[in-house]
């Protein structure tokens, strides 16, 4: 008869699970904002009106149960650019995610491996017996992992320098493997204003509940900006540009 499993049996996908999230976790600009993916060629956005701040960087956490979606960090503030350098941004972006999609299913393959297999493994069979198990599948799949990682190599603009610290990281803490998607589009620079980007890439309750954040946080700087600062009259126009934004959406 199977013993009952105590709490101290999870102990190692519990650790595991906490590295996950620290890796989840991006400290950024007050003024950058993470959009995150949302479907084909739709971005959603992580964007809090009150945002943890740590140190004056705010606290974000990418999508922990979705794996295979990345995010792109993307500054907020800006003059809105003309429809030619739109487009041809969301077409930067586009091209990046659509170039991902065998290290997505390799991420979320990880992920199910770490944190539901490993797991169930341990109530049926016990803590040493789960681990064994799962890392039959799980060291493959980081071995695979890291050869698609390379073969995609310069598809993704990735310098060898960056791909050998991904892949020795991994290695190293399988519990790193799930977030590689989303380092992957991190650090895609991404130049024009992301409220600009979310207007147009963005579904409509998404687009409407953002603006309206982004609306409050701006009235708050503009706020805390003193009377002579010529931040403030930028920040004014950028105002008026997202209220704008949001009459059309409303």
């Amino acid at each position: 008869m199977l013993s009952e499993p105590r709490g101290a049996d999870y102990a190692i996908w519990i650790v595991a699970f906490g590295l996950y999230v620290v890796d989840a976790a991006k400290l950024h600009s007050p003024r950058e904002l993470l959009l995150v993916e949302a479907g084909r060629r739709r971005l959603g956005a992580a964007f809090s009106a009150s945002p943890f701040t740590l140190a004056g960087r705010v606290l974000t956490l990418g999508p922990l149960l979705l794996p295979h979606r990345g995010i792109f960090v993307a500054p907020w503030g800006r003059a809105w650019v003309d429809a030619t350098r739109l487009a041809a941004s969301l077409d930067g972006v586009e091209r990046l995610r659509t170039r991902l999609a065998p290290l997505r299913v390799l991420a979320a393959g990880g992920f199910v491996l770490l944190f539901v297999v490993g797991p169930t493994l341990t109530t049926w069979l016990g803590t040493d017996a789960a681990v064994v198990f799962t890392a039959i599948p799980l060291y493959p799949t980081i071995l695979t992992t890291i050869g698609a990682l390379w073969w995609r190599r310069r598809a993704l603009d990735l310098p060898a320098t960056r791909a050998a610290w991904l892949s020795v990281e991994i290695l190293v803490c399988p519990a790193f493997l799930p977030g590689l998607v989303r380092k992957l589009t991190a650090t895609h620079a991404i130049e024009v204003d992301g409220a600009q980007i979310l207007a147009t890439a963005a579904p409509h309750e998404v687009k409407e509940r953002f603006l309206t954040r982004l609306q409050g946080r701006t009235e708050e700087l503009i706020e805390e900006t003193g009377p002579a600062e010529p931040e403030r009259e930028q920040l004014r126009a950028y105002l008026a540009t997202v209220r704008a934004a949001r009459a059309v959406t409303s």
